[in-house]
């Protein structure tokens, strides 16, 4: 299974944090980027074996630090958009076409998930496309928000609250030969039309249900299985949990066995 990072953005929303480094290589506290604490739940998913980058913002940096990630044996590529600074994720993706010839996985290079959401996607999902979802009780502006019955609807930020049922959370699965080649045809048809340059690259399941595919929920539970950094607090909120996991870790090996 291969899986496909998008981390060609600026991140300019970060403000100095990412005026001379891209997002997915900020420091998370512990001497690890969120692109590394990243790369390390795909490893210990232990269900994809291949990951590519999508790279455009300070590029090189993130090369440099996958070249020890690929001393150690990990299968990882990158590929270079020169467009990102006109462009929005849906090109980063579209970029990667040539990389969609067997089942992969997509998500973004601000995105966190524990290692269950990538292991429970792809056990549990087969043949078809699976969009990750998330619910919560109410939703803001800056959400990618989903109308859904029983099948996805429709994915966009400009859903009204009162109409979201539920939020993307970033992560999807591609899965068989048919849905592969309907997802890159929708693709294709997007990246040729220049309205569509600067937009997400969720748009793509709105080209495909528009042509009659049925797009399927998969959903985990936010506060647990994932998280996502796109301004200062939520930088925060991720360090924190994360630190809190490690003191727990290390309270749990230092706790005698009792016989």
């Amino acid at each position: 299974m291969k899986i496909i990072i998008l981390a060609a953005g600026m991140g300019t929303r970060l403000g100095a944090l990412t005026s001379n480094t891209p997002k997915s290589l900020i420091d998370l506290g512990d001497g690890r980027t969120l692109l590394e604490t990243q790369l390390k739940s795909i490893e210990e998913s232990k269900v994809i074996d291949e990951v590519v980058i999508v790279i455009g913002y300070c590029g090189e940096q993130i090369e440099a630090k996958m070249k020890k990630y690929k001393n150690q044996g990990m299968k990882i590529k990158t590929i270079y958009n020169p467009f990102y600074e006109i462009s929005n994720n849906l090109m980063s993706l579209w970029l990667a076409k040539s990389e969609m010839n067997e089942d992969f996985l997509i998500t973004n290079g601000d995105n966190l998930f524990e290692k269950e959401a990538f292991s429970g996607l792809v056990k549990d999902c087969k043949n078809g496309v699976f969009l990750t979802i998330s619910k919560k009780d109410s939703y803001n502006d800056d959400d990618m928000k989903v109308i859904m019955d029983r099948t996805i609807e429709k994915v966009s930020k400009k859903i009204p609250e009162k109409d979201a049922n539920a939020e993307s959370v970033g992560l999807v699965l591609v899965s068989g030969e048919r849905s592969r080649e309907a997802f890159k045809a929708s693709l294709e048809e997007l990246a040729r039309d220049k309205e569509y340059i600067n937009r997400f690259w969720l748009e793509v399941f709105n080209r495909m249900i528009e042509k009659g595919a049925a797009i399927l929920p998969y959903e985990i539970n936010g506060s647990e299985m994932w998280t996502e950094v796109d301004f200062h607090g939520d930088l925060l909120e991720m360090m924190k949990s994360l630190n809190q996991k490690k003191l727990e870790s290390l309270e749990e090996k230092s706790t005698p066995k009792s016989d």
